[in-house]
């Protein structure tokens, strides 16, 4: 805990620095992070199919950040690396690590400036024990509430979307209630998770999904049953889980919908920094498998929704089409915010980029699966892609300009290319390393028998999710 006291001090004494003129009003933040979910299946990314009407409409109203990539394929690193600012390093793959104590996360800094700060999170992954709640007064889990079978036949009522947005409403009630109301600004962090496994949840208005006989329900047990069995999927079982995935994301768009709606009746959105992001996409056999937190870091899996959404502070309806990552955002909400940065953020503040400044790519960007086993990691740059590790078709040099899917590794043909983005990337993972070595990683959490099986009702524990 020294490190956390020492990081609330820094952060204290950073706000004390900032010298007398007061302040301009400081808006509040709402972060809506949508598990799973990969940007080419958005209608403001050009997806074809009506599945983010209302995501769409927030994107024309506010900053659309065309070519956001998150820095891992699953969701701890991912998340604490979105929150941090700090390139992610390894959890253990069995869900037995938590993030070091040393990692300042976002409530963090805004709990320092004096900000109101709750979470509430539909996935265990998030949960407290793995130091996702650090600077939050209130954070609630909401999926450890289900029991496993509740959880793998997606029959709980705290697991979608429509959920968090009733916990946001009793919490924005709670804050107004009483002689002396919170008058502070608040984050608001909000986990959502409809897009993930188990396919096929609750949809807003009519499936996307056609006439189907097949053995594939969308079920977490039914798709690793399949997959150990060996059973072949056939063309109508892809395009059947890829239009339950479909539906998932629509159902979480109108949620999203109405928790806008939501601010905008208390006469909170105009002043609200409003966050739409994800923590990584989701594989549909563009390259062999289904899932995500294989050996795979292409745009699928990579490739992830970032809109920032404040009409007092920010114009609307722009598209920003620079290079940028997750890891940039929380240098992003502190600058906007009017707030110290953060001094160990690796991550770029992208204010200027959101208010109207010329496009800028990031350099290069550290892709990691942050998994036990065979190293797999990549660089990603405005125009070349190395993926270093897994399967043939995966791995190798991709010329993004020539091929913007990544289907031809051309590494032969551009050997010394190859060579400098290897050193590139090789120092970017030394770099991380070594940062992360001196947070203090390495905290161990026994996973209790409850936790593992809501774990593997996820789908995490097994069949390489």
């Amino acid at each position: 805990m020294k490190a956390r006291a020492a990081a609330a001090a820094l952060l204290a004494a950073g706000l004390g620095a900032c010298g007398p003129a007061p302040a301009p009003p400081r808006p509040h933040v709402v972060v809506w992070l949508v598990d799973t979910l990969r940007a080419d299946r958005l209608g403001c990314h050009g997806y074809a199919r009506d599945t983010s009407p209302r995501l769409d409409a927030l994107a024309r109203g506010g900053v659309l950040f065309e070519r956001a990539h998150a820095p891992a394929n699953w969701t701890q690193p991912s998340v604490a690396a979105l929150l941090s600012g700090r390139m992610p390093g390894a959890f253990d793959a069995g869900f037995a690590s938590a993030a070091p104590e040393g990692l300042v996360m976002a409530a963090e800094h805004f709990a320092a400036a004096g900000y109101a700060t709750a979470g509430f999170t539909a996935t265990v992954a998030t949960a407290a024990r793995f130091g996702f709640a650090q600077g939050h007064e209130e954070y609630e889990e909401l999926d450890l509430l289900l029991d496993p079978d509740q959880r793998t036949k997606r029959a709980g009522e705290v697991y979608g979307a429509d959920r968090l947005v009733d916990e946001a409403r009793r919490w924005l009630d709670r804050r107004a209630r009483g002689a002396a109301p919170d008058a502070r600004p608040f984050v608001l962090y909000l986990h959502s998770v409809d897009p993930h496994a188990p396919y096929g949840g609750p949809t807003a208005g009519p499936s996307f999904a056609g006439p189907y006989d097949g053995p594939i329900d969308g079920s977490v047990a039914g798709i690793a049953q399949a997959q150990r069995e060996g059973y072949v999927f056939t063309e109508a079982d892809r395009r059947h889980v890829s239009d339950l995935y479909d539906d998932d994301v629509r159902f979480n768009d109108a949620q999203l919908g109405a928790l806008a709606d939501e601010l905008a009746a208390r006469g909170l959105l105009q002043d609200t920094l409003l966050v739409v992001v994800s923590d990584h996409g989701e594989e549909l056999w563009e390259r062999g498998a289904l899932g995500h937190g294989h050996a795979n870091l292409h745009a699928e899996l990579t490739h992830v929704p970032l809109v920032l959404h404040w009409p007092a502070g920010l114009p609307a309806g722009r598209r920003v089409p620079s290079l940028v990552g997750t890891l940039d955002l929380l240098p992003t909400l502190l600058e906007l915010c009017g707030l110290p940065p953060a001094a160990d953020a690796e991550g770029r503040s992208l204010a200027a980029l959101a208010r109207g400044a010329a496009p800028a790519d990031a350099p290069a960007l550290l892709l990691d699966r942050c998994k036990g086993g065979a190293p797999v990691s990549a660089l990603r740059t405005p125009a070349w892609l190395l993926h270093a590790g897994g399967a043939p078709g995966v791995s190798g040099l991709f010329d993004l300009g020539a091929d913007p899917a990544a289907r031809s590794d051309v590494a032969g043909a551009h050997a010394a290319e190859e060579g400098r983005l290897r050193a590139a990337l090789a120092a970017l993972v030394a770099r991380r390393d070594a940062a992360w070595a001196g947070l203090g990683a390495g905290r161990e959490v026994p996973a209790d028998a409850a936790t593992v099986e809501k774990l593997r009702a996820l789908g995490y524990l097994g069949e390489g999710r």
